[in-house]
C-alpha cells in the first residue's frame, strides 16, 4: 500500500514537545477453552446471580403492585375532582376556557382536568403574590441578620417592610453575590441593520439585495463577507456551499414597514422578539427596540393647534404633526445568569423590584438616537417585560425630556407604578394570565371624566388608566402558556378595536388612532449589555427536544425551498411568552405572491408543518409570506387546534401603500377583509 506523507499532501503537522512514550495497552492473545476450575466458578456465579435476580424480581413485583394501587387512588381522586369541577363549572353562564362535557371517557376527562389546571393556577399565584410579604419577610430579615457574619448573604434592603418589590430586590441582591441576576449598568445601542453588518454580515448583505428594487433577480453574495468567517480565518475557503440556505435570511428580511392599528402593534411584538436571534440558534444575541416615526402632513401644514394628540408643544422645538410609537421586547432568555441581551430573566426580576433595568436605559438611548424631541407625542407599548419597561420609560419621560402621552401594555404587572399626569394608560390582561398577578396588586382604575372608581390614596398619577380583561381562545392540552402569549394578546387587541367594551375604551382607541395614520418610518435598534459577551440560551435546561434541528425541520425547510419561485425559508421556534409557549414559525421569501395563491395552496404547506406539532411540543403554527416583487405586501396566518378538534386559522394581510392594496386586494382579500378567522374540520390537513 502506498503511503502519502503529510508533507506530500500539503498538510504540515503541528509541533509537539510532549514526551513520545506509548500509552499503556494489552497485547493480543488467543482465547483457550475453559478448564474445570473455570466451569466450577461459572456455576457458582450463575447460582448466586439467580438468587439475587429472584429477590430483585420479588421486590419489583411488590413495587409494581404498590404503584398500581397508588395509580388507582390517584385515578379515583382525579375522577372525583373532574366530576366536582364539571358540576361547579356547569352552572357558568359562559364556559371558559373550555366547553366541558361529562368526564365519562379519557378525552373528556382530559379536557376537564385541563380546565381545572388552567383556571386554578393563576388564582393560586395571585393569592401567593398577595401574601408573599407575610410569608417570606421573616426569611428576608433572617438573611439580613446572617449577612452580618456571611458576606454572601449581605444584600439590600437589609431591614424593610417587605412586599413583592422588596422581596424581589432582596432576591436580586442575593443572586448577584453568587453570579446571578447581574443586570449590569452600561448598554450599547445601535441601529439593528448596523448590528447585522457588524455581527452577521451575510444577513446584512442579503438584506441589502432584498430591499433594493433595482437589484438583479439572482442574489450574488459578496465573497469578502461570505467566504472568510473569523473562526476559520486560518483556512483557505472556497465558495459558500448554499448561500440562500443560511438560517436567518428570511427572518431578518421579512419586516413590516407600517403599523396600522392596535392589533398590528402586537403582531409587531412577535416580530421584534424573534429578531433578537438573527442566526436562529435559540440564543438571544440582542434586544430589539422598535421606534416608529409618524408624520401627518395635514396636521403639519395646519400647525400645532390642529394636531389631535399634541397639546404640549408650546415652548418646545417639536415638529407639528410628528408623533412616535416606541415598542419594547419581551423576555427571550430564561437563564438565571445574565447574557449580552438585556431582555432576560434578570431584567424581569429587576423590573418587578421596581428598579431601573438596563433595557430601560437602552430604550431611552434609542429614543434619543431616533431624534424624538420634547413636546412630540409618544406612544410607548410592550408585552410582558416590554410593558414594564414601557411604564419605566413613561415614568422617566419628564426627566429625560420626552412627552409620553399614551401607554399600552399587554400581560404586564404594572399596578404599583406611578405615572405622570400627562399619560393615559390602556392595560390588556387575560383573566387566566399568571404574569399580571405576580405583583400582588390590581391596576388602578382612573377614568378621565372625573368619576374615579379606584385610585391612589395620595400622590400624582396618570390622567387615565383603563384595564381591559379578556379570555382568548385556547387550544387543547397543557396550554397555560397560551394565556401569556403576544399573538393571543394581538387577538384581544383586535377585538377591542372592533368592539370596545366600554365608552371609555372606545374613546381611548379613537384617541390613539392618529399614531397609526400618515407617513410612517420604522427604525429598529439593537441593545446589548456592555461587559457581557455570552448570548444565553432561551432556557437553561431542555427537558424535551426543542432546539435540535431534527430530520423533520430540515426536511421541511429543504422541501419548501424546492418549490418554484422560493428564495429563502426559515423554520424556527418563536418564543413570545413563557419558555414553554413555542409557536412554530415558517418565514418564506418568494419572487411573486401570485403562484402561492393560484397554484401552490397553503393546505399542503400546513400538512407538512403540522408534523412538527406531532414531534415537538408547540401551541400552533405561524406562516409568513413576502415577495421580492411586492415587498410592501405581507401575508401571514396562525393555525391552532382547538379543544373540539377543529383547526382555527387567523389570516392577516398588511399593505404598505394604497397602490399595493389596489393591486393585490382582490387576490389576497376575496371578501374585502384584512383579518379573518376560519375554522376547518379536524381532517382538513390530513
Amino acid at each position: 500500500m502506498r503511503r502519502t506523507s503529510a508533507v506530500a499532501r500539503g498538510m504540515s503537522a503541528p509541533d509537539s514537545g510532549a514526551e513520545q512514550t506509548p500509552a499503556a495497552q494489552l497485547p493480543p492473545w488467543m482465547r483457550r477453552p475453559r478448564g474445570l476450575a473455570g466451569w466450577a466458578g461459572l456455576s457458582v456465579l450463575v447460582a448466586a446471580a439467580s438468587v439475587v435476580l429472584l429477590a430483585i424480581g420479588l421486590v419489583a413485583l411488590v413495587v409494581a403492585l404498590a404503584a398500581w394501587i397508588v395509580r388507582g387512588v390517584v385515578w379515583l381522586v382525579l375522577t372525583v375532582v373532574d366530576w366536582c369541577w364539571f358540576l361547579v363549572r356547569g352552572y357558568a353562564r359562559r364556559p371558559y376556557p373550555f366547553e366541558l362535557k361529562p368526564p365519562l371517557d379519557a378525552a373528556d376527562r382530559a379536557v376537564v382536568m385541563n380546565d381545572t389546571w388552567v383556571a386554578t393556577l393563576p388564582r393560586a399565584i395571585g393569592l401567593a403574590a398577595r401574601t408573599a410579604g407575610f410569608l417570606f419577610a421573616p426569611l428576608a430579615l433572617l438573611a439580613s441578620a446572617v449577612g452580618l457574619v456571611l458576606p454572601s448573604l449581605r444584600a439590600r434592603p437589609y431591614i424593610a417592610v417587605f412586599n413583592v418589590p422588596g422581596l424581589e430586590a432582596k432576591l436580586v441582591g442575593l443572586g448577584r453575590n453568587r453570579g446571578y441576576f447581574d443586570d449590569g449598568s452600561e448598554v450599547s445601542v445601535m441601529p439593528y441593520d448596523a448590528f447585522l453588518r457588524e455581527s452577521f454580515p451575510q444577513r446584512a448583505d442579503f438584506l441589502d439585495w432584498w430591499r433594493d428594487p433595482a437589484a438583479a433577480q439572482r442574489f450574488e453574495p459578496a465573497s469578502s463577507r461570505w467566504n472568510t468567517p473569523a473562526h476559520f480565518s486560518g483556512l483557505a475557503l472556497g465558495p459558500y456551499p448554499d448561500v440562500l440556505g443560511l438560517p436567518g435570511l428570511a427572518l431578518t428580511a421579512l419586516r413590516r414597514t407600517r403599523i396600522d392599528g392596535l392589533r398590528e402593534l402586537f403582531i409587531s411584538q412577535r416580530e421584534i422578539d424573534d429578531l433578537g436571534d438573527p442566526d436562529l440558534d435559540d440564543r438571544a444575541d440582542v434586544a430589539v427596540i422598535r421606534v416608529v416615526s409618524v408624520d401627518d402632513p395635514v396636521a403639519a401644514a395646519a400647525g400645532p393647534a390642529a394636531d389631535p394628540v399634541d397639546g404640549t408643544t408650546a415652548g418646545t422645538d417639536a415638529r407639528p404633526g410628528r408623533r412616535w410609537i416606541v415598542q419594547f421586547p419581551s423576555t427571550q432568555t430564561w437563564h438565571p445568569r445574565s447574557g449580552v441581551a438585556p431582555n432576560d430573566l434578570t431584567a424581569d426580576f429587576v423590573a418587578l423590584s421596581m428598579q431601573e433595568t438596563t433595557l430601560t436605559r437602552a430604550a431611552v438611548e434609542a429614543m434619543r438616537q431616533a431624534g424624538i424631541r420634547a413636546g412630540e407625542p409618544v406612544l410607548v407599548a410592550g408585552f410582558s417585560l416590554g410593558g414594564m419597561v414601557a411604564v419605566q420609560v413613561a415614568d422617566l419621560s419628564e426627566r429625560e425630556g420626552f412627552t409620553v402621552t399614551h401607554l399600552v401594555t399587554a400581560g404586564s404587572p404594572i399596578g404599583r407604578y406611578r405615572l405622570p399626569p400627562t399619560t393615559r394608560v390602556l392595560a390588556l390582561e387575560h383573566i387566566l394570565d399568571t404574569v399580571p398577578r405576580l405583583e400582588g396588586r390590581e391596576n388602578p382604575v382612573i377614568v378621565e371624566s372625573g368619576h374615579i372608581v379606584s385610585a391612589r390614596v395620595a400622590g400624582q398619577d396618570a390622567a387615565e388608566w383603563l384595564t381591559v380583561k379578556a379570555g382568548p381562545p385556547l387550544p387543547l392540552g397543557y396550554r397555560i402558556a397560551v394565556t401569556h402569549h403576544s399573538p393571543s394578546y394581538a387577538e384581544t387587541a383586535g377585538s377591542i378595536e372592533q368592539s370596545p367594551p366600554s365608552p371609555q375604551v372606545a374613546a381611548y382607541v379613537e384617541g390613539i388612532r392618529p399614531f397609526f395614520v400618515g407617513e410612517q418610518v420604522i427604525a429598529d435598534y439593537a441593545a446589548r449589555r456592555i461587559g457581557f459577551d455570552v448570548p444565553r440560551p432561551a432556557v437553561p435546561v431542555y427537558f424535551h427536544s426543542t432546539v435540535e434541528y431534527g430530520v423533520t425541520r430540515d426536511h421541511l425547510r429543504v422541501t419548501l425551498r424546492r418549490v418554484p419561485g422560493v428564495i429563502a425559508v426559515d423554520i424556527y421556534q418563536s418564543r413570545t411568552g413563557f419558555p414553554t409557549a413555542i409557536l412554530w414559525s415558517a418565514d418564506v421569501l418568494v419572487r411573486s405572491l401570485r403562484p402561492w395563491f393560484e397554484e401552490v395552496g397553503r393546505a399542503s404547506v400546513y400538512a407538512g408543518l403540522l408534523t412538527l406539532l406531532s414531534r415537538e411540543r408547540g401551541i400552533g403554527l405561524h406562516l409568513r409570506l413576502q415577495a421580492k416583487q411586492t415587498p410592501g405586501v405581507t401575508w401571514e396566518a396562525t393555525l391552532q387546534r382547538m379543544a373540539d378538534g377543529r383547526w382555527r386559522e387567523r389570516v392577516d394581510v398588511s399593505f404598505d401603500t394604497d397602490a399595493a392594496r389596489a393591486e393585490w386586494a382582490d387576490l389576497l382579500m376575496p371578501s374585502g377583509w384584512t383579518s379573518q378567522v376560519t375554522y376547518y374540520d379536524a381532517t382538513a390537513f390530513g
